[in-house]
């Protein structure tokens, strides 16, 4: 059996030697991580050399340096250059590889991953069939092969407005009209928030709704916990992306616990991009989870902020006291949380319990 340290507060911590490999023995499930922020920096130096797109950046070591920043305006605008050099379907390819490889390195065996069309859309060289067709038949090939369950939402992205939004939508009902695919589990509402409010987008989650997709958004990362109240009662979302500004409206904070909707946690997200969180010692999921909301652990873009998710799983028990029992409710709330159907989440939890039982 790994060891424990028994602290001052009554708690078991696993002894630091043994955090580690405690977590990556764990399997665990992703459910906010956006595809093109996961690729690596390896295949964006490939793209840009393929297409000539920046003579400037020499090698791989370059795009790190490229893609440091201080703020979620920063983050967007990187994000925006990463998905620039996506121009044909094969391109497309290095995502299905890079997020395999991901999950691999992290012991993730189910992920649910953002992808945002409407950059590549808006260039005009690739069709939305031409996006989609090289993920769900190269995820679908990981998954029969026996590697991770890999999913898709779809971004509908409040960065360029309602109509935009509801053209992705349109989209994305016509493409799942014409291929028989469980890979594709609903919709997201990302990009910038502020100035972007949840209400605009219900007509679009209305219809997705109807037609039986599932339904995300990000709210509470840069704007008040009126964002996040938007979005479970106007958008009816399922699931918060982030949720950071709920710590300030102990009303809603009930709200979500009463329905039980999961806050997709992202915290060195959160703490990199600075709008309520500038230490990770201060991010207030050990709060939420104290007073029983459902939170996830999540890492949001892994390259943009240099974290995997069994980096956040060490941070927060080093940083923020969460212990071995408060470890394993993250990973089952990751179950619980995924849009999984009950066989396949008994499933997980039957993995997950075979594995503790591996460590004694």
């Amino acid at each position: 059996m790994k060891s424990l340290d028994y602290n001052q507060s009554g708690a078991f911590h696993m002894a630091p030697r043994n955090v580690s490999d405690f977590i990556h023995s764990l399997p665990k499930t992703e459910i906010h991580i956006h595809a093109e922020a996961t690729v690596s920096f390896d295949s964006y130096f490939a793209l840009n050399s393929k297409y000539g797109a920046d003579p400037s950046l020499k090698n791989p070591a370059d795009f790190r340096k490229l893609l440091k920043m201080d703020s979620l305006e920063t983050m967007i605008k990187n994000f925006f250059y990463l998905q620039s050099l996506f121009r044909s379907p094969e391109d497309f390819l290095y995502i299905v590889s890079d997020v395999r490889d991901y999950a691999l390195r992290n012991t993730i065996s189910y992920l649910e991953l953002f992808v945002a069309p409407s950059m590549v859309l808006r260039r005009g060289e690739v069709d939305f069939a031409g996006i989609m067709d090289p993920l769900v038949e190269g995820f679908a090939a990981v998954a029969a092969a026996g590697g991770p369950d890999i999913r898709i939402l779809v971004d509908v992205s409040r960065a360029f407005g309602f109509d935009n939004a509801a053209h992705n939508l349109s989209l994305l009902l016509d493409y799942l009209s014409k291929r028989s695919t469980d890979r594709v589990l609903g919709i997201g509402l990302g990009g910038q928030e502020a100035g972007n409010p949840c209400r605009v987008y219900k007509d679009v989650f209305r219809a997705a709704k109807q037609t039986g997709l599932h339904v995300v958004a990000h709210a509470g990362e840069e704007v008040g916990p009126e964002s996040i109240r938007e979005a479970v009662l106007e958008l009816g979302a399922e699931r918060i992306g982030h949720g950071t500004s709920a710590i300030q409206d102990p009303a809603l904070m009930d709200l979500l616990k009463e329905r039980s909707i999961p806050l997709e946690i992202c915290p060195t997200s959160n703490v990199v991009t600075g709008k309520y969180v500038r230490r990770y010692e201060d991010h207030p999921i050990r709060q939420f989870y104290d007073r029983g909301l459902v939170v996830t652990l999540n890492t949001d873009d892994p390259v943009l902020f240099d974290v995997e998710l069994e980096d956040e799983y060490a941070s927060v028990e080093r940083r923020l006291g969460f212990g071995r029992e408060a470890v394993l409710d993250l990973v089952r709330n990751g179950i619980r949380a995924a849009f999984m159907d009950d066989a396949a989440k008994a499933r997980a939890y039957e993995a997950l319990d075979r594995a503790l039982a591996a460590l004694g």
